[in-house]
């Protein structure tokens, strides 16, 4: 066998051996076990889900004091925004799930650019790479701070035109 000698201006490939579907191996493992999380992610969800609505729906049996009503609708309350909670995360894994199952997870929704492992881990139903997710937060936080402002104003506003002003004899006639 005849080795060949590599010249000084070529490097040797650093990339994973691609697979089918243009995927590097190591990267199509990873998203295979992050589908293998979503996938228990889900049913523990669905489980959190089910407790926390039967847990939201107590029967009441007639007998509870005042305080004891009063907890108890407190709790009910509790668990009713924790199944909601959880509910918009089951949706978020859910539309992950789906994706990877046809083909774009992993795939930034706005740039089209591949989202990093590393995100992907953290954040396993993350739809946006870091720069997209980071220009999305900044135009929202942009347009709170101007929604801000403008309430600021239309409140000054308002309270410059309540304010009392003196009135004359002739105002009084006028009426």
């Amino acid at each position: 066998m005849k080795l060949s000698r590599m010249s000084s201006k070529s490097k040797p490939s650093t990339s994973a051996p691609k697979a089918r579907g243009g995927l590097s191996v190591s990267r199509k493992e990873s998203l295979l076990r992050l589908y293998n999380r979503l996938l228990a992610q889900r049913e523990s969800l669905r489980q959190k889900i089910a407790d926390d609505l039967g847990l939201a729906y107590t029967p009441d049996d007639g007998i509870n004091d005042l305080g004891e009503t009063a907890h108890h609708v407190e709790q009910t309350e509790l668990h009713s925004q924790l199944a909601a909670l959880e509910s918009r995360e089951l949706r978020q894994i859910e539309l992950a799930i789906a994706k990877i199952r046809n083909g774009t997870y992993g795939t930034c929704d706005r740039c089209k650019k591949p989202i990093p492992i590393a995100r992907l881990q953290a954040l396993p139903f993350g739809a946006l790479c870091i720069d997209c997710q980071r220009k999305r937060e900044q135009r929202r936080n942009a347009d709170a701070e101007e929604d801000a402002a403008a309430n600021w104003a239309s409140a000054m506003e308002y309270e410059r035109r309540s304010v009392d002003r003196e009135l004359s004899l002739s105002d009084l006639d006028q009426s």
